[in-house]
């Protein structure tokens, strides 16, 4: 990169030798020779990145296309398809050029976006599940500025099953007979729908004394191995700093949209869930329902609850 980032700083247009095919530059650097093909593949994603970073200091701003010397300019549009998915990569502006956003005011809101990331994630840690926005109502009001909808705000604090595993569960030692009896009910329903029950599913009694004894469902489900049913699609559908209505769930009640781990697997599931994992093995690519044996993808649909839960899990394959 050395040698290149000298010849750049011996021109004065950025357009130098993008059309001469004679041109020592193009031929040693330009997506359409071999050579230049070769050298843009040796190029890490964070190096293309560092030059954006680096013109924005120059600049106080976000660089536009025109700013950056072509070279640099088609690789990263090569790269990251689109320049204001390259300047969001960068952690810039997408608004780009002399109009653009002052580099002061950018980081200044994303340090006020992850000042209020770091007040939802406290906010899951208390209530050791993914909090809704009607909870957080003001905070919601303020963070519609940086995320479009909640499910983007939940991706973007890093709130996913590890974090919970961090943060909100923990082995309790000193169980009494009434809690292990109530935890052998969770057992038994789990049993019958081949899945954690969600909490709506147990009795009221039980609910009441787990919460209370383990601090949440989800900790009482930890005791016995086991993690509560995720949504597909968390909150993505929620649009923020819009007028909510009163009756919006805070969690999906349908297994059908849910991610869980499906519970003594029979004979054929398991069968069937080997054959999905050496077609992945095979292909590299998740397995497409259309093109799998029709018989299979039905019996395991009706196994698991449905197709993306059956493709779920596998993940559990390869971590094993």
């Amino acid at each position: 990169m050395g040698k290149l980032m000298q010849m750049e700083k011996q021109c004065n247009d950025t357009n130098y030798g993008m059309e001469n095919p004679q041109c020592e530059i193009y031929q040693k650097y330009s997506l359409e020779t071999e050579e230049g093909r070769a050298f843009y593949e040796q190029i890490e994603d964070e190096a293309l990145l560092q030059i954006l970073k680096e013109k924005a200091e120059e600049f106080g701003r976000s660089p536009s296309q025109k700013e950056i010397f072509w070279v640099w300019r088609d690789y990263i549009k090569e790269r990251f398809q689109k320049w204001p998915y390259a300047l969001q990569a960068a952690g810039l502006s997408k608004a780009a050029g002399k109009g653009g956003k002052p580099l002061a005011k950018v980081r200044k809101e994303q340090e006020e976006y992850q000042m209020l990331l770091s007040e939802v994630r406290n906010k899951a840690k208390d209530l050791c599940r993914i909090p809704h926005p009607q909870e957080m109502p003001e905070l919601s009001n303020q963070i519609a500025k940086y995320a479009s909808n909640w499910g983007q705000v939940i991706l973007e604090a890093g709130i996913d099953e590890e974090f919970f595993q961090k943060y909100a569960v923990y082995k309790v030692e000193d169980l009494e007979e009434a809690d292990r009896q109530e935890l052998a009910v969770v057992q038994e329903i789990a049993r019958q729908l081949h899945r954690a029950p969600f909490k709506q599913e147990l009795p009221e009694k039980t609910k009441k004394r787990l919460i209370e004894k383990f601090g949440s469902y989800r900790n009482a489900l930890y005791q016995i191995g086991m993690e509560p049913s995720k949504q597909r699609h968390s909150f993505s559908g929620i649009e923020l700093g819009k007028e909510m209505k009163e009756d919006v769930k805070h969690h999906q009640r349908d297994f059908r949209h849910c991610y869980y781990k499906v519970l003594n697997r029979d004979s054929q599931t398991e069968k069937d869930l080997e054959t999905l994992y050496k077609i992945w093995k095979e292909t590299g690519k998740m397995p497409d329902r259309k093109k799998v044996e029709p018989e299979l993808r039905k019996r395991l649909q009706q196994s698991c609850g449905s197709w993306a839960n059956a493709l779920y899990q596998l993940y559990d394959r390869v971590e094993k």
